[in-house]
């Protein structure tokens, strides 16, 4: 009897073993095979998850361990999931050309492969995978075609990080103002380190350092029809799982689940990889994954720069003699615009009919601020209530275009749901139709939008200079916060930071002026902002006001000449023939940059640097000609910038 008993105990598990051999396995490289994603599908549960190596000089490192992919839709779950096919293309290309950013012309190729599935119960899923010479993308498509409405309940992503550093910031708490991607970033913490508790998690972009490799994970290609997600909290061993927008953003108001009919492509999950920072700085995967551009006309898409009342003088949109200075100095600088911020509607002295008159006398566009909400924010600023109704916004397009304004800044969105994401998008296509410039505050990060709608000439999602008005801890923040951003959040878009902060506000810099000066350069925006009044730019050298004067925010090329998250970065742009580099040192030592110029092409040319001076407010300059290098000494929080021409 016993024999029995083992030899039935054999042939069972024989049979175990006979039905489930093997996962499958599909795999894609880039084009240059350096990057080599695995896709696996467990033979026992059917589970999908990735696998990312890097290949360089003969060796193989682990840049992301196994990690979970899929979703669950509330009527299936694309479990126990069958193998239909897999369908793999090489070298696809792709070229396309943007208004504004780091680059205008794009050019970049990569392999795909769409493995498809099936649950069951005839319920298709395909999974879509982009290998690009500088990193990844996948999305999930369900193909089939139906009108009825599906709701994703939750999506199963994961990133496993090896051990390593990270920078990131936590997704924000929903109060009156908030979320709006403005937390702090922490500072090259441990892999697997999770948010304080008053947090909702980790938000994108995520920069790691691990296995000598450097990568920058977020995602792109919104079109309306899915929310944002983040990632939770709890990321134990370093396995980072996504989350969509907590329930109570938006007052409670809308679906924090994503809905929508058949067929339906989610949006991209992004990962930079590179072993060197430069390939995360100068990367356009984000706008890469974003739709191409929809607007057929864009004669009248002028990204630029403009002067703003606002953050020195909280109350002069209010008042027409105030704003007047402003249009002024825009006109005295060549600045192509000037921002009217919030509660303009309330102008006393004059109106905005009155303003838009006397800008046109001066060359000067003006910008008008509008709040997002309807009923999914309190925020009392105004006007509100004209931004999401489709018919009321495109009554109030069709009447500031007459008017002659130029572009609009929307504020305080404060959610990911698909119906907020769903709202930037129909601002972007109405604002469009009436030849309106958009700039979005309080707001998500960049999804590639710039692309898709090159009206969108920038997005906050930054903690900004107008933190000096009510941060008391900003000042002593702001050189460390300054020196992450071109590694995080100006990877993934435009950042409208707001520089130029030569006067103190209610908060004194502890920067200098040569930091300050490299702001603008440093961090890339198709529209850049200026705090400073118009007392304040006189008081610069006119060699300071110059710069400022001819500093564009259109760029044919970036490059990252040096730096490190959180303690300096050296980036410099080219402007038809002319490189201008601006470089920002976050930390409280003196610092001397060495900087090699040899990639730029630029050996025997005339370069002006403006460094700091003997203080932080003072700024020197000197001109001359190009060797291969430059060495420029800063302050501690000091900085420099130079133009080669």
């Amino acid at each position: 009897m016993q024999k029995i008993r083992i030899l039935l105990f054999v042939i069972i598990l024989t049979g175990v073993f006979t039905a489930c051999k093997t996962d499958k396995v599909w795999e894609i490289n880039s084009p240059n095979g350096k990057i080599e994603v695995e896709i696996s599908q467990c033979c026992e549960s059917g589970d999908l998850s990735y696998l990312i190596q890097y290949f360089s000089n003969g060796e193989s490192r682990i840049a992301l361990e196994k990690s979970a992919l899929g979703l669950e839709r509330e009527d299936t779950k694309f479990s126990k999931l069958q193998f239909i096919e897999a369908i793999e293309k090489k070298n696809i290309k792709d070229e396309y050309q943007l208004l504004s950013g780091k680059k205008l012309n794009i050019s970049t190729v990569y392999n795909e492969i769409v493995i498809s599935f099936t649950t069951p119960e005839n319920n298709l899923l395909n999974v879509i995978f982009r290998a690009y010479d500088d990193g990844i993308a996948f999305s999930y498509m369900m193909p089939e075609t139906s009108d009825k409405y599906y709701r994703v309940s939750k999506e199963l992503t994961s990133f496993n990080l090896p051990e390593g550093h990270a920078w990131m910031a936590p997704y924000d708490t929903v109060t009156t103002w908030s979320p709006g991607y403005e937390t702090y970033y922490d500072d090259k913490i441990a892999i697997g380190t999770p948010a304080i508790a008053k947090y909702n998690g980790w938000g994108f972009p995520m920069l790691f350092e691990t296995n000598q490799l450097w990568m920058l994970i977020s995602e792109a290609g919104f079109d309306g029809t899915y929310g944002a997600v983040h990632l939770k909290n709890d990321c134990t061993d370093g396995n980072y799982q996504v989350t969509f927008a907590p329930e109570e953003e938006c007052m409670g108001y809308y679906e924090n689940t994503s809905y929508n009919t058949l067929p339906w492509q989610t949006p991209w999950r992004t990962i930079i990889i590179g072993d060197q920072l430069s390939t995360i700085v100068e990367s356009n995967m984000v706008t890469h994954l974003a739709q191409p551009c929809k607007l057929k006309d864009l004669s009248w898409v002028k990204p630029g720069r403009a002067s703003w009342s606002w953050c020195m003088f909280n109350d002069s949109p209010q008042d027409y003699d105030q704003l007047v200075p402003f249009v002024d100095l825009a006109a005295k600088m060549g600045w192509e615009y000037s921002l009217v911020d919030a509660n303009w509607n309330f102008m006393k002295n004059g109106n905005i009919e009155k303003l838009v008159q006397y800008a046109n006398t001066k060359n000067v566009g003006l910008i008008l601020w509008y709040n997002s909400g309807d009923k999914h924010n309190i925020v009392p600023e105004e006007p509100r209530d004209l931004m999401f109704n489709r018919k009321i916004r495109r009554a109030e397009f069709k009447r500031i275009h007459e008017l002659g304004i130029k572009g609009i800044k929307v504020d305080f969105f404060q959610s990911d749901k698909q119906t907020i994401i769903n709202q930037y998008i129909e601002i972007l296509e109405d604002a469009a139709e009436f030849e309106i410039l958009v700039n979005f505050h309080g707001c998500t990060i960049p999804k590639g939008w710039r692309r898709t709608y090159p009206n969108l000439i920038s997005m906050e999602a930054i903690r900004g200079g107008e933190c000096y008005i009510f941060a008391k801890d900003y000042p002593e923040k702001a050189p460390k916060h300054l020196s992450l951003v071109p590694f995080l959040r100006n990877v993934v878009g435009p950042c409208d930071y707001t520089p130029g902060g030569f006067s103190d506000n209610i908060l004194p810099h502890l920067t200098s002026f040569g930091f300050e000066l490299a702001i603008p350069v440093v961090i890339e925006s198709g529209i850049t902002h200026y705090t400073e009044t118009p007392k304040g730019i006189s008081a610069l050298p006119d060699f300071a006001v110059k710069f400022l004067s001819e500093l564009p925010v259109v760029w044919d090329e970036t490059k990252l000449i040096s730096g490190y998250p959180g303690e300096n970065a050296v980036m410099a742009r080219r402007s038809g023939e002319t490189w201008y580099i601006g470089g920002i040192n976050g930390t409280q030592e003196t610092k001397t940059f060495h900087i090699d110029l040899s990639d730029l092409g630029v050996k025997g040319k005339t370069i002006t640097i403006i460094s700091d001076g003997d203080d932080f407010k003072k700024l020197q300059i000197k001109k001359t000609e190009v060797d291969q290098a430059i060495s420029v000494k800063t302050l501690k929080y000091g900085g420099f910038v130079a133009k080669i021409e």
